[in-house]
């Protein structure tokens, strides 16, 4: 059996290894060639050299410790120091392979390897593949010409368009995930560089603030740096989210799906037809009144990955996204919405943001009366928060007028609304794990109940849909068979 390709020893090194490293090479550099002046540094640094050898040692002994052989029929797999693992992982059962090929292991010729499977990883640890590794080139060629069914008469090749590229990492690039990954840029990078990225971080604030000023009168310091961090969180992930689905392309080639993305890194998965679970017709309330919509697929080890979106097919019309389903995933046909919500039902929808668009402005005229000062710092506050407040109800209004069930002789298709984003999930009867019905106390005097359906994979997947009323309800799990 094989060990990994060299370059993962890094992989195995602690979180906390680069903030030992980079300051000791700083340190080190500064001294220069003075012999004394590297004798002191030395005499400094000798418990951080010793806790680096102590990293760097633990870590060959994991990479040592895990070694693969890829077979006819699956790839074997040793792994563990003291308590030994050892297991078959084999091609018949791979729902999702996935190939990752970073900018800092091109030159290694190495590729980050991930395989998948409706069962739970061995590690136990959620989230995380069935096998992950990182192998030379070659073995990842042999790799993935060994997974893949056989071929079929059908091929067909989807392109994306950068204009629908662009349109999909706008409209799913998150200001959340980008403002995490500035924290944690100035936390880490405080400790590595000292000082330096919080002075250009306050400096630009300062600059941006009194160009700020000639333009609004009274405009404070906070604002402009909260609104920075926003603005510079949401364009790290549109930049981020357009590199990692540029170029992008899906092939089939009977029942074998391929797709391939990425810039700097580029990425190609390999997804059994016959074990993807559901399709998503994605939708914010924007692209839903001008009718364009992004197809997701609900596959184990798609998109399974930190920042990763399962897209098939990016943000285009409906009509484009019917005819590359037809294609692409043909089984999966939209079923005429039979079962709505009950015509009355409405509060259940409404009633989160009508109670916090109530609650911002009265939590506002408490804290302006407690500190008079911070007036406006809660004026400009209290607008953040109203605008996604009143977005939401909106949104919540459309819900209750497009949820409910469709059925046919082998697919359902449900569609309800998830916080801001609407779904159309088609499913196979076969791939539904079983439907729950949950009815509060508050719904059983109008006689409705909630829907919640859960889908097949690594770990089931939860749709809810609200305000269906009972009688038709327990029709829709009784012809669901379960």
């Amino acid at each position: 059996m094989k060990c990994q390709h060299k370059i993962a020893l890094l992989k195995y090194t602690t979180k906390n290894f680069w903030l030992l490293v980079i300051p000791l090479l700083r340190g080190l550099a500064a001294v220069g060639l003075d012999f004394y002046g590297f004798y002191n540094w030395l005499r400094g640094a000798y418990w951080d050299i010793m806790v680096i050898a102590v990293i760097i040692g633990l870590a060959y002994f994991r990479w040592k410790n895990i070694r693969y052989d890829i077979q006819d029929n699956g790839i074997a797999v040793k792994s563990g120091m003291i308590l030994k693992n050892e297991f078959l992982f084999p091609f018949s059962a791979v729902s999702c392979a996935s190939a990752k090929r970073s900018v800092w292991l091109r030159p290694f010729r190495a590729v980050t390897v991930s395989l998948d499977s409706d069962s739970h990883s061995a590690s136990n640890k959620r989230g995380m593949a069935d096998v992950e590794l990182i192998i030379p080139m070659d073995d990842y060629k042999v790799l993935f010409e060994k997974i893949p069914k056989k071929s079929g008469d059908m091929k067909i090749t989807y392109h994306a368009s950068k204009g629908n590229l662009l349109l999909f990492s706008f409209v799913f690039s998150s200001t959340l995930s980008g403002v995490i990954f500035i924290g944690t840029l100035f936390i880490q990078g405080g400790r590595i560089v000292g000082s330096e990225l919080e002075e250009m971080f306050f400096s630009a604030v300062s600059d941006v603030t009194q160009v700020v000023r000639t333009i609004i009168k009274g405009v404070t310091p906070f604002s402009v740096a909260l609104t920075l961090v926003i603005a510079i969180g949401w364009g790290f992930s549109f930049v981020s989210n357009l590199l990692r689905h540029i170029d992008f392309r899906i092939k089939r080639n009977g029942e074998n799906i391929f797709v391939e993305n990425g810039f700097f890194t580029r990425r190609r998965y390999y997804i059994n037809y016959s074990r993807i679970n559901c399709a998503d017709l994605r939708q914010n309330l924007l692209m839903k009144i001008c009718k364009v919509m992004s197809v997701h697929a609900g596959c184990t080890g798609y998109g399974k990955e930190k920042n990763g979106i399962p897209v098939f097919v990016p943000i285009t019309t409906r009509n484009r996204v019917m005819d590359s389903m037809r294609l692409i995933l043909p089984r999966f046909t939209i079923s005429n919405i039979s079962i709505k919500t009950k015509k009355s039902y409405i509060i259940a929808f409404v009633w989160l943001p009508v109670l916090l668009a109530a609650a911002f402005p009265a939590a506002a005229w408490f804290v302006k009366n407690a500190f008079p000062n911070w007036n406006s710092v809660v004026n400009f506050l209290l607008i953040m928060a109203e605008i996604p407040t009143i977005y939401l109800l909106i949104v919540k209004i459309f819900a209750k007028f497009t949820t409910g069930i469709g059925m046919s002789d082998e697919m359902v298709t449900l569609k309800y609304c998830s916080m801001y984003q609407f779904h159309t999930i088609i499913v196979p009867k076969n791939k539904i794990a079983y439907v729950r019905l949950s009815q509060t106390l508050f719904q059983r005097g109008t006689h409705v109940c909630d829907v919640i359906v859960y889908t097949r994979g690594e770990h089931a997947s939860r749709h809810r849909l609200r305000g269906i009323p009972v009688p038709e309800a327990e029709d829709f799990a009784h012809r669901c068979n379960v």
